[in-house]
């Protein structure tokens, strides 16, 4: 029954799977773009909503269309807060667009983290980076979301401390306000100033985006493996909770250690100790779920009916007459090995993941053949 319940939308992802994914990355992406558009409040809220619609429509075909509208869109906005500011932004989005482009649907993850750690949803960009990914983009992943967070506060007057910024989401107006009138040296000093105030305080920033890079790395690294893939969800249950806790660790316990720059930020005193204990459970329950659904959606399609035992269940069939006279008269071919199935057809066969290409092991030459042809002359 559950069987026949799934089959269908089983058979149309697989039908339109490459549709489908498209579909998702171009509408998160045009989602992001549009909620900062709005954020910023330049553009009228009718011209963010077709600036959304169109930014969505242009990725479903032509993802690098989408990407330089997006780029132009969003240019206007940083330049009437500063044009240092815009000008950093265009040339950081030319200097990196074919990444960017070809992982349109990491970059939408990267960029909307500020707006997931307003609900402490920010742990999940390295953990789903390192599942859809791999270990060395999710590692990417990580480390950039974790800069880009960080950056996104410090613009706005926070603290760059992830534990004091979770909960909380950066406003336009104070990014406005700190950068209206900074020239080019003073816009620099305001971006780098929140991350190096003091030594400690810059190696408390670097340790912690260490701590998302090694944990997009973490799982990255084991979600390929072949245990992991045959044993799921149990095995994905514990690679996610790995990750989880790798990030508890960077934000709970470094500030433990490095006690002299969390007295300056304050994070010891003002942080919420049930938020890092919501994160990890979320990381765990949401990566779990998304990377069994993911694997169960790649396997094939089960068969609409089960394959009853040979012999089993068969009526007999009576011989028809055999007329006097017929004009199209067609030879009878008896089958023999056609009839004939395997005792195991009766079972229910389960669908079975078939093994990607760096699965498979690699071709080794037999130890005991020499390689030599001998040849009997008479």
């Amino acid at each position: 029954m559950v069987a026949n319940v799934f089959r269908g939308p089983h058979s149309l992802y697989r039908r339109y799977q490459a549709l489908l994914e498209r579909t998702a990355t171009a509408a998160g992406f045009a989602l992001v773009v549009a909620l900062a558009l709005k954020g910023m409040a330049v553009y009228p809220d009718n011209w963010v909503v077709v600036l959304g619609i169109g930014i969505a429509v242009l990725g479903l075909r032509w993802p690098l269309a989408a990407y330089g509208a997006a780029v132009v869109a969003m240019t206007y906005p940083i330049f009437t807060i500063n044009f240092y500011l815009a000008v950093l932004f265009v040339a950081v989005a030319a200097l990196g667009y074919r990444h960017f482009v070809h992982f349109l649907g990491a970059t939408a993850l990267v960029l909307a983290t500020p707006l997931l750690a307003q609900y402490h949803l920010h742990w999940l960009v390295p953990v789903l980076g390192g599942l859809w990914w791999g270990g060395v983009a999710g590692a990417w992943i990580g480390g950039l979301a974790a800069v880009w967070g960080k950056l996104i506060g410090g613009m706005a007057g926070m603290n760059t401390d992830w534990l004091l910024l979770a909960g909380h989401t950066p406003q336009a107006q104070a990014i406005a306000e700190r950068f209206q009138d900074a020239n080019s040296l003073n816009t620099l000093l305001l971006l780098v100033e929140p991350f190096a105030a003091s030594s400690v305080v810059l190696l408390y920033n670097l340790l912690q985006v260490a701590g998302w890079i090694l944990a997009g790395a973490f799982v990255g690294g084991l979600s390929s493996r072949r245990w992991v893939k045959y044993h799921a969800p149990w095995s994905v249950l514990v690679v996610t909770a790995g990750g989880g806790l790798i990030l508890l660790a960077a934000h709970v316990a470094l500030p433990y250690w490095l006690v002299d720059a969390a007295a300056e930020s304050g994070a010891l005193l003002d942080y919420d100790p049930s938020a890092p204990l919501f994160s990890l459970v979320v990381v765990i329950l949401v990566g779990t779920l998304v990377y069994t659904l993911r694997e169960s959606l790649d396997l094939p399609v089960a068969p609409r009916r089960v394959l009853r035992r040979a012999g089993a269940n068969r009526q007999p069939v009576m011989a028809r007459a055999t007329p006097a006279f017929s004009l199209f008269k067609r030879s009878a071919k008896i089958k023999t090995g056609a009839s004939e199935q395997s005792e195991d057809l009766g079972q229910p066969r389960r669908p079975v993941r078939v093994p990607s290409q760096h699965e498979l092991p690699e071709w080794e030459p037999p130890q005991t053949d020499s390689g030599l042809i001998m040849l009997e002359i008479d």
